[in-house]
């Protein structure tokens, strides 16, 4: 059974990828975090970049869309925490850790800008930017996740940010902080 904050956190994250704000997680909603980006990024539509990044989205709507609900091209909340509960929580750990694997790739691939191997703290920004997460919290986020204090995340930080966001049950993890803020209601 979930536990009040894991519920909390995969409600954050749910409410982060649903980008219309409908209710359901699909397609649209990767292609316009993709869009957002591309405005961030001053790239215009029909530039070979704005392609690539667009298709980095669909590509990374498929993973999840296989990964949560067997391809029918929409999530809804049920779908969300009966994934999240049998898979990412709960499920096995070679299966988690394959899901966390592409979902830190696809952070790198898409916010690495500089491909460095490393996020640094404006990578860290435009990724809550992207996803429309308010920055406020970005400055305490990024020094959390940054365990080390070398003003980057390394894959390794990334890596267990990301374990500690879907599975701790810590109030204080630091992985908890992963897209600005835990919880809906701070």
């Amino acid at each position: 059974m979930l536990t009040e904050l894991q519920i909390s956190k995969l409600e954050r994250f749910f409410y982060v990828l649903d980008y219309n704000r409908n209710g359901i997680i699909e397609k649209e909603d990767f292609i316009g975090i993709a869009e957002n980006l591309c405005i961030l990024w001053r790239i215009k539509e029909g530039e070979e970049k704005y392609n690539v990044i667009k298709k980095r989205f669909e590509d990374g709507w498929k993973h999840f869309d296989m990964f949560v609900n067997n391809n029918d091209g929409k999530a809804n909340w049920d779908h969300w925490i009966r994934f999240a509960e049998e898979v990412i929580v709960k499920g096995d750990e070679a299966i988690f850790n394959h899901y966390v694997d592409e979902f830190v790739g696809e952070i790198f691939d898409n916010f690495d800008t500089d491909n460095d191997g490393y996020i640094d703290l404006d990578e860290y920004i435009d990724l809550l930017v992207g996803y429309r997460i308010e920055v406020r919290f970005a400055a305490k986020s990024f020094r959390k996740l940054d365990r080390n204090n070398d003003d980057l995340i390394s894959r390794g930080e990334l890596i267990r940010a990301v374990k500690e966001f879907f599975r701790s049950n810590d109030p204080d993890a630091p992985g908890n902080l992963l897209f600005g803020r835990a919880l809906l209601s701070n």
